[in-house]
């Protein structure tokens, strides 16, 4: 399976039809159903269902997404690995929590931009982001870190540097305060959840949860992994959400959203760079020495 057919099926699955998935891969839409129809001679099988308009991928190969994602970005971590190891370029991969990515990395990144690297920034939940560490498919994580969470996956063949600070807080929408004391009234806690699975649904079950008893009932009425997402549905005054401050700070400012950590309890977070201590690439090593001190 060729790199350049992973991507040409993704394209499809990820923009919803061929007209997008040729604007994307910058192909005239005749070229691009020739290339389909070589990948689908090549494997013997094929990869769209034709007798709906527009074309849909077969369902034995949406059971393969995930997969053919997977193998995408190995392919191309295994390039780029080749290239610079054949000192061709200066690179570093670097990986972070959603959360982090979203609100410190950009300035991270910015104390080594003059070092004539080119970076490469991948996003994921805490324990993916160790895990690629540890299997060496990024050189740096960034992740959060709090006081009686879980330990760090890993922690004995890591070095790890505390590089700053942030407050996961509650924020609700300025305009909609009233329906949130009517939930009050009721007995409840409107609230959007981090799924238990992520470091933020940990922190909020083990810590922040439990202090709300004497509130109300808590009412998870929306849950999802994206910090962002719970942003906006804060701001609509759908549910109470737990944001990192950083990310909430502009929207505070401009009066659409209210900070309740006078009332509600609101959690320090460490910022944690994590890298494996065998590491011996000059790059890394650059990098690494325009962080914080070591935890």
């Amino acid at each position: 399976m060729r790199l350049e057919w992973l991507e040409d099926i993704l394209a499809v699955a990820e923009h919803g039809s061929f007209q997008a998935a040729c604007e994307k891969r910058n192909i005239s839409q005749p070229a691009f159903s020739r290339r389909i129809r070589q990948i689908e001679q090549a494997l013997g099988t094929p990869i769209f269902d034709r007798s709906t308009r527009p074309a849909r991928l077969a369902p034995h190969v949406v059971e393969q997404l995930d997969r053919m994602r997977e193998l995408s970005v190995g392919l191309r971590d295994l390039t780029a690995a080749l290239r610079d190891s054949g000192g061709q370029r200066r690179r570093v991969v670097i990986v972070s929590q959603h959360a982090i990515a979203a609100t410190s990395t950009p300035e991270i990144i910015g104390s080594f931009a003059d070092l004539d690297i080119d970076t490469r920034l991948r996003s994921a939940n805490r324990d993916d982001c160790l895990a690629q560490i540890m299997t060496r498919r990024a050189d740096i994580a960034f992740i959060h870190d709090v006081v009686g969470a879980p330990e760090i996956l890993g922690a004995e063949f890591l070095e790890l540097r505390e590089i700053g600070k942030e407050t996961l807080i509650p924020v609700f929408a300025s305009d909609r305060l009233e329906t949130l004391n009517e939930a009050y009234l009721r007995g409840e806690l409107p609230v959007i959840a981090y799924p238990a699975d992520v470091f933020l649904g940990q922190v909020q079950r083990r810590m922040i949860f439990p202090r709300l008893t004497r509130i109300g009932n808590v009412r998870p009425r929306l849950e999802t992994a994206l910090t962002l997402a719970a942003l906006e549905f804060a701001r609509t005054g759908f549910a109470l959400a737990w944001i990192p401050e950083p990310l909430a700070r502009a929207e505070i400012r401009a009066t659409h959203l209210v900070d309740l950590s006078s009332t509600l309890p609101s959690i320090s977070m460490t910022l944690i760079a994590a890298r494996l201590r065998d590491t011996n690439s000059e790059i890394v090593n650059e990098v690494w020495g325009r962080l914080g001190g070591e935890c």
